[in-house]
């Protein structure tokens, strides 16, 4: 590749990296939530996983912001273990679900893959940044970072989504369609006998 698509690719590729690692902490604070506030006891072993996740989850968040804000690979030297480690743990745990189980977290999948999308990208600049400049000096061109940011932003959701509505959360979320409505879905107004047109004083 020319030396003068670099500055594009490179910030395409930082793009990317955030945009997965964003939408990887979110999952991991659904996965948090579901850990310490699910319908099954509390027990140890969930509040650990649920500490776990809920800091992976803040510590994934926090670190894409601040790269956004910076427009740079910030803590490099400790991001790309710490991503590894977030995958194995993901492996681990859907590796013990299958065999227990026998069914498959979607939840920890989009996050492993959310996980590895961010390590693959964060690996590739790093490896950049040692070898040479990538053509850093130059300026990436507008339109094709647009596009490049339009689909990373796809690809990321495509990921995310699944494994968001697979969480907890999600599941107890209410349906766009059903906002404002009683459970007997009268829109809210059997709720009030003041507001029902069947209700006669």
């Amino acid at each position: 590749m020319e030396s003068k698509n670099h500055p594009t690719l490179k910030a395409a590729s930082l793009l990317f990296v955030y945009f997965a690692a964003m939408a990887a902490g979110m999952v991991e604070l659904s996965l948090a939530a579901g850990y310490l506030t699910g319908i099954n006891s509390v027990t140890p072993g969930l509040v650990i996983a649920g500490v776990a996740t809920l800091t992976a989850g803040l510590v994934f968040l926090a670190w894409s912001l601040w790269g956004l804000h910076r427009n740079s690979l910030v803590f490099a030297r400790y991001a790309v273990p710490a991503l590894a480690v977030a995958a194995a743990a993901h492996v681990a745990v859907m590796a013990a679900g299958v065999s227990t189980q026998r069914s498959l977290d979607v939840s920890h999948l989009a996050a492993l893959g959310l996980t590895l999308m961010a390590l693959a990208g964060a690996g590739w600049l790093r490896r950049q940044h040692k070898t040479n400049d990538g053509g850093a000096h130059g300026q990436p061109r507008t339109g094709r970072l647009l596009a490049a940011a339009f689909g990373a932003a796809v690809v990321v959701a495509t990921v995310a989504t699944p494994g968001l509505a697979a969480s907890m959360a999600g599941q107890h979320a209410v349906p766009h369609g059903e906002h404002g409505q009683s459970p007997d879905g009268n829109n809210g107004q059997g709720s009030n006998p003041a507001l029902d047109p069947g209700r006669h004083h």
